[in-house]
């Protein structure tokens, strides 16, 4: 049986994941419920991973072989530690230690069956009163973060038939993560089957049936349980179109239904103890990415959000159903200068619709005012908000400028040193409308700077380093201090 003792191209996947997702953990104020739910679900919100791909098989397997010698298996792991020192919206000093000892295994038999599970033990260490959920240090559960089985009909053709085929089926069935086409409206870790239709090399049809992992935190914290009771439903097809130039147009359609009953606030407020939390939406949206020429590339996509939510409990007597009408707007642009660093300069603007009667962009509680339609974007999607400041995407515009370079490729000590800086500019889309944390009737948010450095010092140990700065702006209520992260981290593979 082939064995890899050592792989390479999943850890390191994994490695680079949690170098470049550790992102987005400011904490901030709520004027309804206090600020704790909202810094956990940020910090949450920052911690992402990525899915690898097994390498395409070409070549007809001899079936006379035992199963053992058909099969690939791969084993292993990476230790990893972070730590995280933060202000937050109230000047308060965060400090967090993060060690994590994370195992996989893949088997792949013949490239047509694939089988694949992670295991994650993170322990996370706050100092005295710094816990943003109040459990103080714990090992952060689920441990079993991925599993999941894979079959691909057209590596079966290729391989028991010994030709290729113009069209393909595949499925994937576990816990994965799944981050829905430019991850405005979902980038998030699922229990889902995934069939994916290939006609050629043109044309594909994805599906998507899940729901979501007790553990997910939820966009909506002011409800009990926000962050180990999570219960939604997504559905969705997506119809995508490649043309010869390599070019994607996709369109799709993801409905989410809101199976959480449980209706106590998180906070009860005077004479308030429970209320109607469900949020029922769908999401249609178009995209596009590419390229022009050899050294711009691309991506955009709009989504529009229509459904149900429920109205604040707080500023009614009765809670009503209203209707949802919110949109988000995703724009990037990436030039490569092509020389010996691998410089790239990167250009974004993300836009969520936000709502004028709403205190709160993404809670109910302190939500949308009765007897009027929800203009709030929310999901569980997930982009690029900056490291200190990092809003939810919802009644937000932002634009980002970024650069990145390898600055000593001829060193062999530090041709692997890759740095980079980022200057983030934040607005309110609606600018009387609700935020994550208490502001003014002004649009201008702030401004950040983030500064980064990631460094595979062998090929199997990696040391990162981040640094974020934001200064708030005229519509932040509270205090205009700057506010700092700084991050510092580790991943040895094996």
């Amino acid at each position: 049986m082939p064995f890899t003792a050592n792989p390479r191209r999943l850890p390191r996947t994994i490695a680079l994941a949690l170098l470049s997702g550790v992102v987005g953990c400011s904490a901030f104020s709520s004027t309804a419920l206090g600020q704790d739910g909202d810094e956990q679900r940020r910090l949450e919100r920052s911690l992402r991973a990525a899915n690898d791909e097994l390498a395409d098989y070409r070549l007809k397997v001899d079936t006379n072989l035992s199963l053992e010698e058909r099969t690939i298996f791969e084993v292993g792991g990476f230790l990893s530690g972070t730590g995280l020192w933060l202000d937050d919206s109230a000047n308060n000093s965060r400090r967090l230690f993060q060690p994590e000892l994370s195992l996989f295994g893949r088997a792949s038999i013949d490239g047509v069956h694939t089988g694949f599970l992670r295991l994650r033990f993170p322990y996370r260490d706050f100092s005295p009163g710094d816990s943003f959920d109040g459990r103080g240090d714990t090992w952060d559960e689920p441990f079993i973060d991925r599993y999941s089985y894979e079959f691909d009909l057209r590596r079966a053709i290729a391989a028991y038939e010994g030709r290729r085929s113009d069209f393909n089926f595949n499925i994937k069935i576990g816990r994965q993560f799944v981050d829905w086409a430019a991850g405005l409206a979902l980038s998030e870790t699922l229990l889902s089957i995934r069939p994916t239709f290939t006609f050629g090399d043109r044309l594909e049809i994805e599906g998507l049936i899940s729901v979501t992992p007790e553990s997910v935190i939820d966009f909506d914290s002011s409800r009990e349980e926000f962050d180990t009771d999570t219960k939604r439903g997504y559905y969705g097809a997506k119809v995508q179109y490649t043309t010869e130039t390599g070019r994607r147009y996709y369109f799709y359609g993801l409905h989410e239904n809101d199976y959480d009953t449980d209706g106590r606030l998180r906070d009860p407020i005077p004479g308030i103890a429970t209320a109607d939390f469900s949020y029922d939406a769908t999401y249609v949206g178009i995209g596009t990415d590419g390229s022009f020429g050899p050294d711009i590339t691309y991506l955009a996509e709009f989504v529009y959000e229509f459904g149900r939510s429920m109205s604040d409990p707080v500023r009614s007597l009765v809670q009503t159903e209203e209707d949802i009408s919110a949109f988000a707007l995703r724009a990037q642009g990436t030039y490569l200068l092509r020389d010996n660093g691998l410089t790239r300069f990167q250009f974004e603007t993300l836009v969520a619709s936000g709502d004028s009667d709403r205190g709160s962009s993404t809670n109910t509680v302190n939500g949308n005012l009765e007897g009027t339609d929800d203009n709030g974007f929310n999901g569980l999607g997930f982009a690029n908000t900056g490291l200190s400041f990092a809003p939810s995407l919802s009644n937000l515009w932002s634009l980002r400028a970024g650069v990145a370079t390898f600055p000593m490729r001829n060193d062999p000590s530090f041709q692997q040193l890759q740095v980079g800086a980022d200057v983030l500019v934040f607005n309110k889309f609606e600018k009387n409308g609700g935020f994550d944390e208490d502001t003014t009737n002004d649009m201008f948010l702030g401004s950040e700077v983030d500064l980064f450095a990631n460094w595979r010092v062998t090929s199997d140990f990696a040391v990162n380093l981040r640094y974020g700065v934001f200064f708030p702006g005229t519509a932040i209520a509270g205090s205009k201090s700057a506010r700092n992260y700084v991050l510092v981290g580790f991943t040895l593979s094996f």
